[in-house]
């Protein structure tokens, strides 16, 4: 027959459902179609990686083509450069060999040089600026007036002036605070001792405008001795846009623009290292805005076709194993009830959750026979040890009633024969030595039947039993009952709660080298908690499961209870045991109390208390020749 506790577990186990009926097997279907989706969504990312792979290579081209455009133009740039001072240079040959052949006096022929300087501003763009200098003091002799003009260079060195004329391109300073590209060529056996004549163009942002516009290009820029002097678009700081030592290849600058220098002049006497730099945008900023736009609109489209499949996925993968998952999980908390379900499923997800629901109900039915099985188990064990408290009762009782109220008898007259016989001394010494062994043996009876079984824990209940058991410890025992007075349990349970205490108590005695102990027992909705602890040396749990705390333990659970035990080195132990108050509905001890007769209460110590059985109360102590022993060792409730 199963047993209560059994019960009590089997109830929250129902019973094996009946399987359903057979359905007609439906056509099988796989995941291929998530499987296919899956496969939709890695071809969509192989396309963005191949859409960016093919925009790295079309970068790359773009930007090899426009720096050899950059190239092309900074080329064209030097040619027309020298282009320039080739037309400028015969230009001026002809005008020294005119001059040379000039028979005029000075004053004419000073007169005769500033006409022909006009005519030549007048025949080209190229010749705004020009002048005549002094080789030997540096002066200028003769110049064109205009908005800049040249400075006087200061004394100058030439090693060539001879019949050969010599010829030359520099950056000369102006009037205005700015430099010019000047074409200079040296005039010999003049009346006029040896000069020089110098035509050529301001370095202006006009004409950085003029090449902007010749050579198609985005900015151009004219650095002298690392200043921008002119440019189409001046930087705030005069700082070039690259590095102008780099001439014979494309740069980038910082912020993407593509530039080549081309250097102007000569470097020598009365020159300035120059260049002129062409500036093209970065070729790629374009590009690029418009693969923003086209990424944007990409990304937007992909992010709402992924939202859409990865929600269509969710529902056709996600959910069902998300059911799945739950419904395992609460199995796992003990709900054998939630049945395993992924409805209108004939794929593998399907096959699955019909699997584990047939392991749910094996599994409950096996559960529910583990559960008898238990329940038996557990009512064999409560049987067993309540026999064994039966035995002991029966034993203390016995010992209680019959040998120890014999042995008071025998010492009763082991003392009205030592009165008789005071006369004879060795008679009356041996019959006071007869009176003190039946008391030891009195004390070892009545100590022998309190440990077998306490007659207070039977007639007054589990509080009086531990103040009892304080009472009598070697070392103090603080006992704490919430409610206090403590409400009466079923007898099995005291009798249980009693021996699990005690055993505790008896333990750090022995064991843990306490100077305290403290025995707690709170009764909380028909659940009585106790707990013993002590302030000993502890221990390693692990290490010293002995039989103690097993038979502590199988106490408790032959009620249906639990036991937890704790122990530190140097942190002393705590026992606790959960017991139910009442291990069935209507116990023995309501009945007993209902249907009884009714209960006598007499003073003792001052405090009423249930009659003891017979002569229990006078057993509890040591009396006198003629004296019946009395109540001092009852400890109050």
């Amino acid at each position: 027959m199963t047993g209560r506790a059994g019960r009590r577990l089997g109830d929250r186990i129902s019973p094996r459902v009946p399987r359903p009926r057979t359905e007609p097997p439906r056509e099988p279907s796989t995941l291929l179609p998530k499987v296919l989706l899956a496969a939709v969504a890695v071809l969509t990312v192989a396309a963005i990686i191949t859409l960016v792979v093919e925009t790295g290579i079309a970068r790359q081209q773009l930007s090899d083509e426009a720096l050899a455009l950059s190239n092309d133009r900074g080329e064209t740039l030097a040619r027309r450069v020298q282009q320039e001072g080739a037309s400028t240079r015969q230009q001026l040959l002809t005008l020294v060999q005119q001059l040379q052949l000039d028979t005029r006096d000075e004053a004419e022929l000073e007169r005769g040089l500033l006409e022909t300087l006009a005519l030549t501003r007048v025949s080209g763009d190229r010749a705004e600026v020009a002048g005549i200098i002094d080789v030997r003091s540096g002066a200028l002799r003769a110049s064109l007036p205009g908005r800049a003009a040249l400075l006087d260079p200061g004394p100058l060195t030439f090693s060539l002036l001879g019949a050969t004329p010599e010829s030359s391109t520099r950056v000369v300073p102006t009037t205005d605070d700015g430099y010019a590209l000047v074409h200079v060529q040296t005039l010999g056996r003049l009346e006029l001792g040896p000069s020089m004549l110098a035509i050529g163009y301001p370095l202006d942002d006009g004409r950085a405008r003029s090449l902007r516009d010749d050579l198609g290009v985005d900015d151009v820029e004219v650095v002298v001795d690392g200043t921008v002097v002119a440019a189409t678009s001046h930087p705030a700081d005069g700082r070039p846009a690259a590095d102008p030592e780099v001439r014979q290849q494309t740069q980038q600058a910082s912020d993407g623009r593509l530039v080549r220098y081309v250097a102007i002049g000569t470097e020598r006497d009365w020159d300035t290292p120059a260049v002129i730099g062409v500036i093209s945008d970065d070729p790629l900023a374009a590009l690029d805005r418009a693969l923003t736009r086209t990424r944007l609109f990409t990304l937007a489209l992909l992010i709402l076709v992924g939202a859409g499949l990865a929600l269509a996925a969710a529902r056709a993968l996600t959910r069902p194993i998300s059911d799945l998952t739950t419904t395992a999980s609460a199995i796992a908390a003990g709900d054998l009830e939630r049945p395993f379900t992924v409805p209108d499923r004939q794929d593998e997800l399907g096959t699955l959750a019909r699997a584990l629901e047939e392991m749910r109900r094996e599994l409950r039915a096996q559960l529910r026979v583990i559960a008898e099985q238990a329940g038996e188990l557990q009512e064999a064990a409560r049987r067993i040890v309540g026999a064994q408290d039966r035995e002991r009762q029966r034993v203390a009782l016995d010992l209680h009633d019959g040998l120890q109220h014999q042995l008071v008898v025998l010492r009763m007259q082991a003392g009205a024969l030592r009165d008789r016989c005071r006369d004879d001394r060795d008679l009356a010494q041996s019959c006071e030595e007869l009176a003190g062994s039946i008391d030891q043996i009195l004390d070892q009876v009545r100590s022998t039947g309190h440990r077998l079984f306490p007659s207070i824990l039977r007639d007054r209940g589990l509080a009086a039993a531990l103040h009892s058991l304080a009472a009598r410890s070697e070392i103090p025992v603080e006992v704490i009952l919430d409610p206090d007075p403590l409400p009466r349990a079923e007898e099995d349970v005291e009798v249980a709660a009693y021996f699990i205490i005690a055993e505790a108590v008896t333990n750090a005695l022995r064991h843990a080298a306490a100077t305290t102990i403290t025995v707690a027992a709170t009764l909380r909705d028909d659940h009585l908690r106790l707990e013993v602890s002590d302030d000993g040396r502890g221990f390693e749990v692990s290490e010293h499961l002995g039989n103690g705390t097993v038979h502590l333990r199988d106490r408790a659970t032959a009620l249906g209870g639990r036991l937890h035990l704790r122990s530190e080195p140097g942190q002393g132990t705590r026992v606790t045991a959960h017991l139910p108050r009442w291990t069935s509905v209507g116990g023995s001890l309501e009945e007993e109390q209902d249907g009884g007769d009714p209960s006598v209460e007499i003073g003792l110590l001052g405090q009423p208390e249930l009659a003891e059985d017979r002569v229990g109360v006078l057993l509890d102590g040591a009396f006198r020749d003629r004296q019946p022993p009395r109540d001092g060792g009852v400890p109050p409730t």
